[in-house]
C-alpha cells in the first residue's frame, strides 16, 4: 500500500481497523443495572489566545478521544505526508545532502531539499519474532493507550476556520521501523555509554593528546548526551538555526556546542563536559552526526518497562496549514505548547513519567554510532510485506 499526499488521520485508520471487532449482542435492563462504565468517545473543547508571533490570534481546539488500547503490527510501503514546495535554509528547512555530508544542488545551481516534509518508506509499527517460521512466528504488537484526533481552528474577524489536524496517544510503546529519509519535527532521545568508546574511536594511545591522555583515564566512566535531528551539511541543530525544529532533516546526532556529561564524581569525569563538545559533526574526533536511515528500526519508550512504566506520553504526528500553538501533552514541567508551522510535524519528544523527565529514544553509543538493525515486520520477510 502506498500513502502518500495525505493526512495522518489514514494512519489513525489503520491502526484503529487493526483493533478487534467483536459481535454485539443487546441486554436487559436487568443486565444494564449491573454495568458502569464511562463513554468510550468524549470531546474536549479548549481555546488559546497566550500566542505570541507567528501563533498569535484566538485559537479554538476539538479534541475526539478515543478511550481504548490499541495493539497493532501493520506496514506501509511509503509513508509521504505534506509535499510542497520548501527554500533550504528557509524557516528551519535543512538541504539534502551526500554521505560526505556536501550540500547536493539542482542542475540549475540552485540547493536541493526534499520533496516532502516526512518520507518513511518501509514504514512499520510492531515486530514480528521468529518471522521465518510461520508455524511459531509471533507478533509483538505495537501498542498504544487512549488514542486522539484533534482539530485546530484560527478565528478572525469572526470566522472561524481548520488550520490543523493532529492524530496522537496519551501513552504508546513499541517498534517503529521504516527507511527514515526525511523528518519534520522533533525526535529527541539519549544515547549512553563508556567513555571508552570515544577513546577507542579517537586515539591511538593515551599520550597522542591531552584529550586523549583524559579520555583514557575516564575509560569505565558512563557519559550520556541528548541527540536531535541536525542540519548535516553543518551539524547545526534547530537552536544553531534560531528556529523551534528542523523540516526536511535527514541526519540525527549532537548538535554543535553540546557535550557529554557524566553523573560520576571526580575530576576526570567532571573534564568530560569540557572534551566531549561537538563541533561540525564530531566530538573529541569521532563523528557526532548520523544519517537518520542507518535507524531501520527505534524503540519508541522503555523496552525493559511495562506498558504502564515505560511507555512515552505525548506522541503525534500533525498536519498545518498555517502555523498552529498545540497543547503540550508530554507532562514536562515548565511545558505548554508545541508550536508548529505549516506543513506537516512528527513528536516525538522528551516526556514527563513521575518525577523523571525520560525520552522516547535510547540509544547505545554503538547504536548511535553504527545504526540499529530492522526487526522483522512480516511473517517469512523483514520488510516489505
Amino acid at each position: 500500500m502506498r500513502l502518500q499526499d495525505v493526512g495522518p488521520v489514514f494512519v489513525m485508520s489503520g491502526l484503529l481497523t487493526s483493533a478487534s471487532v467483536c459481535a454485539l449482542e443487546p441486554m436487559t435492563d436487568r443486565d444494564l443495572s449491573d454495568v458502569s462504565g464511562q463513554a468510550f468517545i468524549t470531546i474536549d473543547t479548549s481555546s488559546y489566545n497566550q500566542g505570541t508571533g507567528n501563533w498569535s490570534g484566538d485559537y479554538e481546539f476539538t479534541k475526539v478521544n478515543l478511550g481504548m488500547e490499541l495493539e497493532t503490527v501493520f506496514n506501509i510501503d511509503e509513508l509521504r505526508v505534506s509535499r510542497f514546495d520548501r527554500d533550504a535554509y528557509v524557516d528551519g528547512t535543512v538541504p539534502v545532502t551526500d554521505d560526505n555530508r556536501n550540500i547536493v544542488t539542482n542542475p540549475d545551481g540552485s540547493i536541493q531539499v526534499y520533496d516532502s516534509d516526512i518520507i518513511i518508506n518501509n514504514f512499520a509499527l510492531g515486530r514480528v519474532d521468529n518471522y521465518d517460521d510461520a508455524a511459531n512466528a509471533e507478533y509483538v504488537p505495537f501498542m498504544a493507550k487512549n488514542p486522539y484526533i484533534e482539530l485546530a481552528y484560527k478565528i478572525e474577524n469572526g470566522e472561524k476556520r481548520v488550520s490543523g489536524l493532529r492524530v496522537g496517544f496519551e501513552k504508546a510503546q513499541g517498534d517503529l521501523s521504516g527507511d527514515i529519509i526525511s523528518l519534520t519535527g522533533k525526535v529527541e532521545g539519549e544515547i549512553r555509554g563508556d567513555a571508552a568508546i570515544v577513546y577507542n574511536q579517537n586515539c591511538s594511545g593515551p599520550f597522542s593528546s591531552f584529550d586523549c591522555f583524559t579520555l583514557s583515564l575516564a575509560q569505565g566512566t558512563e557519559i550520556y548526551t541528548q541527540v536531535d535531528l541536525v542540519d548535516g551539511a553543518t551539524g547545526d541543530g534547530a537552536d544553531g538555526l534560531n528556529v523551534a525544529y528542523l523540516k526536511r532533516a535527514s541526519w540525527f546526532g549532537v548538535p554543535n556546542g553540546r557535550n557529554f556529561d557524566s553523573d560520576e564524581g571526580g575530576l576526570i569525569a567532571a573534564l568530560v563536559p569540557v572534551l566531549t563538545r561537538a563541533d561540525d559533526c564530531e566530538v573529541t574526533g569521532t563523528p557526532g552526526c548520523f544519517r537518520t536511515s542507518i535507524y531501520q528500526s527505534i524503540y519508541i519508550g522503555d523496552k525493559d518497562a511495562s506498558f504502564e512504566d515505560g511507555s512515552a506520553s505525548g506522541v503525534f504526528i500533525s498536519m498545518q496549514t498555517e502555523s498552529v500553538p498545540w497543547e503540550d501533552l508530554s507532562g514536562v514541567p515548565g511545558t505548554d505548547r508545541v508550536l508548529t508551522d505549516q506543513g506537516a510535524y512528527m513528536n516525538i519528544a522528551r516526556y514527563q513519567s513521575g518525577n523523571e523527565t525520560k525520552y522516547p529514544l535510547y540509544l547505545t553509543l554503538e547504536e548511535a554510532t553504527n545504526g540499529t538493525q530492522r526487526v522483522a515486520t512480516c511473517v517469512g520477510r523483514v520488510k516489505g510485506c
